[in-house]
């Protein structure tokens, strides 16, 4: 069952007040750098990092299983500059980016993350609701 403060519309209008921007934002922000990137951000919530992101003139896909994330996501001030997909992170399918799901047990996803670092240069794993992963 999924939380209520992601879904309910009245609790994901105020969802920021409590979840807003931090200092782990400033350094996640800090590493797509100045020269535009493609962004993508899974689990991106009501797209504040993406946001953020944009405003610096990266190309930004956010991806959201939640609608409700989504509509507050979409009316940020860059929102209408990001590519927006309703999916989960284990769903999401691109022929820019290559996702699935990653969990590191054995050679062939350690070799995935391998060649996304030396290819791409990052990927950030965070999580924000930790818990709900088990």
């Amino acid at each position: 069952m999924t939380d209520l403060q992601y879904e309910h519309p009245k609790l994901v209008s105020i969802y920021d007040l409590g979840n807003g921007w931090s200092n782990d934002r400033d350094f996640y922000l800090s590493l797509a750098g100045k020269d535009p990137k493609r962004v993508l951000d899974l689990g991106c919530g009501t797209g504040l990092l993406c946001n953020a992101y944009a405003e610096q003139g990266h190309l930004v896909t956010g991806v959201e299983p939640s609608a409700s994330m989504l509509a507050v996501a979409r009316g940020n001030r860059f929102g209408d500059q990001i590519a927006w997909a309703q999916s989960s992170s284990q769903e999401f399918r691109s022929e820019v980016f290559y996702c699935y799901h990653v969990i590191l047990t054995n050679q062939t996803h350690r070799d995935f993350v391998l060649h996304i670092i030396t290819r791409i240069g990052y990927l950030l794993i965070y999580f924000s609701n930790f818990y709900s992963c088990f």
